[in-house]
């Protein structure tokens, strides 16, 4: 190799590394102080969207996601399947670190870090939208992205919960926040609780979007994540005025137009026939066709 062509190499190189570290420092970790005897320290690992313009006037919305049970949120901050739709929904992915204490439940501590390490966030990025939050969470997550919206929903706009095992007690007050809740069909302990509370949801007239996954265990399908994002990037762009007050408010859909057959993955005209053969229990309505496209397309998916 002629020096010539090995000065390119080396500047490539250096500009390749170069781009990586500058990637790397767009993770924060906020160290914040609980009253809980194992999470002395909770640490707040905070992402960036690749995009970021601290001169923006629109705001950045959070996604506050919880991994599995005790999940240090090293790798779920770096997971490229959320790193990539929080870049290209231009969101913010805040990852807690919590463990044991009953972190799960948000009025006992573990909400009052979040609130602050989010205080904390928006003082180094100030154009952050501090509430009208999205939750993902699976499994033990799921129970916090569960319990924390409807401790704070209005603070909510959306949430989705894999895999959950403990649920919030139904409200009213959560008429407001958009819920998604899937399960795969051999966890079945887990498939028996998200069924009574999605009725006990029915009976105070409350719409939460549902997806069981057939013969998939305690895991996380390929389908859920995709209908996860889906679900979320919906609502995150419907109330763009969360973000960006010289947009006009969204009109819902009040009356469902679709149907789904959770058993067999297929959707129908709220009117049809065949709509009415749906099991109570197995239905899934939906207020969109974007959203029943995309909860068809997570059923064909591993």
């Amino acid at each position: 190799m002629c020096i010539k062509n090995f000065r390119k190499y080396i500047l490539c190189i250096y500009a390749l590394f170069a781009n990586v570290i500058l990637y790397a420092q767009q993770i924060d970790a906020l160290k914040i102080k609980t009253s809980a005897k194992e999470n002395p320290t909770a640490t707040f690992r905070c992402r960036v969207p690749h995009q970021y313009n601290q001169s923006s006037k629109v705001k950045y919305r959070l996604l506050i996601y919880f991994g599995g049970r005790n999940t240090t949120g090293e790798h779920e901050v770096k997971n490229p399947t959320w790193t990539n739709w929080c870049d290209k929904n231009g969101v913010f992915l805040v990852v807690p670190s919590y463990k044991n204490d009953n972190y799960w439940e948000p009025q006992k501590w573990s909400g009052k870090a979040l609130l602050e390490a989010i205080a904390q966030l928006k003082k180094k990025y100030p154009n952050i939208c501090d509430d009208k939050l999205l939750f993902y969470g699976y499994s033990a997550g799921a129970q916090c992205s569960n319990l924390f919206p409807a401790w704070i929903p209005t603070k909510t706009r959306a949430y989705v919960s894999h895999a959950c095992g403990v649920f919030h007690k139904p409200s009213d007050k959560m008429k407001g926040v958009a819920g998604l809740l899937t399960c795969g069909d051999a966890d079945r302990q887990r498939m028996v609780i998200n069924n009574r509370f999605r009725a006990a949801y029915r009976n105070l007239g409350v719409n939460i979007l549902w997806k069981s996954f057939p013969n998939h265990p305690h895991d996380v399908p390929q389908g859920s994540t995709y209908l996860a994002q889906e679900f979320l990037e919906f609502y995150h762009k419907l109330y763009a005025n969360d973000l960006d007050k010289s947009v006009p408010k969204p009109r819902e859909n009040l009356k469902p137009l679709l149907v789904g057959d959770d058993q067999d993955g297929v959707v129908y005209p709220i009117d049809s026939p065949a709509a009415k053969q749906i099991y109570e229990e197995d239905r899934v309505f939906f207020f969109s066709k974007e959203l029943a496209d995309a909860w068809v397309k997570s059923a064909a998916m591993p």
